[in-house]
């Protein structure tokens, strides 16, 4: 157990460490974009993004997940045919799907934007919509074969182009909001090219047919959920933009990138935590190796959600070559942070308890979790919108991604149970509030002070014997 917990921790480390280094490339446009562009600027580039999110869900229908699953499956089939079925069938409906996106980009930007002089965003995020599918697969290929240096490499030539491209289009170039979509259609060019050898080892000649079946009646059920996921991280900057403004949205989203510290966490841990648990099927000590590592994830959830709380205003607010690090038009986004990043650490709890889904096989339970938790997002905003503006659309994220988690924790337990230490998990959320509180109520402003109590709650977790940490070096040293 030791051992599988080390392995999921080192690519974790490396997963997580190459989504470091990419999104914080990325993240940093942001002070670029704050500097150059205004809040409903970047109000419009958020909606588009946020569409091109929504879009990839119907993109790939399903079958990336269907392909996660059938490529570790033993079957009568090669891996190779899982990938040629999915790659393929993957292709043409993008080029389909994108070229109605491009005819119709008029209307679209009419009925999604308000007006049609954002057609060219339109017709340019057809293009990323379709390059991004074209590496899916091949990049699903590199994580579960472990070749995560090699994933990692990939994702951040795509980034540093991206960013290359994004300053010299915008700043250089004068090319607007356009500039950034261009970037990205190079960037994910670029991944393609270098993802040629993984596309050449693993098409096959021959379509498999029946294998195609078997993966489209998995992954089909994952659409309506993962449609109803995007509807729940995304429809609260439509519901802004309607009853409230452009300026809002931007300011919104600015915020809401801010999470990005959670996010990078989550993220890199969930790209080793899928070839992990999948990989781990037959394994009798499976149950026991989640339960552990469920704790150990939430102490580093709580970790970073106090750390990013603590000292965030100092980073927006720095100043480097006098230039603060935000543009001041956007600092009044930073009271949101703190709420995104618990609904990030309850996304987090929810990828967690997916290995049930998954060995089941009950795939259809998906669509209904997320498709309440985003019915119940869309009345929350509607109420809360009214009421706070964005902070309420950030508290509507907050309690929707808890009813999700919460949800799926029930519902899938029957079905493959783990043994989570939630004495462990409660105590250190419990010992968190109470350093919140002293920090709120005493009004720490200075760094020392907000150091201080980063490591008190540090310590006290050691105290108290929280995730194990005993267990944690003897999973380091060499067995």
């Amino acid at each position: 157990m030791a051992g599988d917990i080390r392995k999921l921790g080192s690519q974790t480390l490396i997963y997580g460490t190459g989504y470091i280094v990419t999104r914080m490339l990325n993240f940093f446009l942001l002070p670029f974009y704050s500097h150059l562009f205004h809040p409903s600027q970047y109000g419009v580039a958020s909606l588009v993004f946020s569409g091109i999110a929504f879009l990839n869900i119907i993109y790939h229908y399903g079958l990336d997940s269907a392909f996660l699953r059938f490529y570790t499956k033993k079957g009568d089939y090669q891996r190779e045919e899982a990938f040629t079925a999915a790659f393929f069938s993957l292709l043409c409906t993008g080029i389909v799907l994108s070229l109605l996106l491009f005819i119709n980009s008029a209307w679209i930007s009419r009925a999604f934007l308000g007006s049609s002089e954002y057609e060219r965003l339109i017709r340019l995020a057809s293009g990323i919509l379709l390059m991004d599918t074209l590496v899916n697969i091949p990049l699903h290929t590199l994580r579960m074969n472990d070749k995560a240096i090699t994933f990692t490499f990939i994702n951040l030539a795509n980034v540093i182009l991206n960013m290359s491209l994004n300053i010299w289009l915008i700043r250089y170039k004068g090319m607007g909001l356009e500039g950034i979509f261009w970037a990205n259609i190079a960037a994910s060019s670029l991944s393609f090219i270098l993802l040629l050898p993984v596309l050449k080892k693993n098409v096959k000649a021959v379509f498999n047919t029946r294998l195609f079946r078997k993966m489209l009646r998995f992954g089909l059920p994952f659409v309506p959920g993962g449609m109803a996921s995007m509807v729940l991280e995304l429809i609260d900057r439509y519901m802004l933009r309607i009853m409230v403004d452009y300026e809002t949205v931007g300011l919104y989203s600015a915020g809401y990138k801010l999470g990005i510290f959670m996010l990078i966490v989550v993220m890199g841990y969930k790209f080793a935590w899928q070839p992990f648990f999948l990989n781990k099927a037959d394994d009798p000590q499976a149950p026991t190796t989640f339960g552990r590592v469920f704790t150990v994830f939430n102490v580093m959830m709580a970790l970073v959600f106090l750390g990013v709380t603590l000292f965030i205003h100092d980073f927006i607010t720095l100043r480097i070559f006098g230039i603060t690090v935000f543009g001041q038009n956007y600092w009044q986004s930073e009271h949101i942070v703190p709420v995104i990043l618990g609904a990030y650490i309850f996304l987090g709890m929810y990828i967690n308890f997916l290995p049930s889904i998954y060995f089941s096989e009950k795939t259809g339970v998906i669509p209904l979790i997320s498709g309440s938790a985003a019915l119940l997002n869309v009345i929350l905003n509607y109420f809360l919108i009214q009421s706070f503006g964005m902070t309420g659309a950030a508290w509507a994220t907050f309690l929707s991604y808890l009813w999700m988690a919460g949800l799926t924790y029930f519902v899938v337990r029957r079905w493959y149970a783990i043994p989570y230490n939630w004495k462990k998990v409660f105590l250190t959320y419990g010992l968190l509030m109470v350093v919140l509180l002293v920090y709120y109520l005493g009004n720490l402003t200075a760094l020392h002070e907000k150091a201080g109590l980063f490591l008190v709650y540090a310590g006290s977790l050691f105290f108290f014997k929280i995730g194990d940490f005993h267990q944690i070096r003897r999973i380091l040293k060499r067995e």
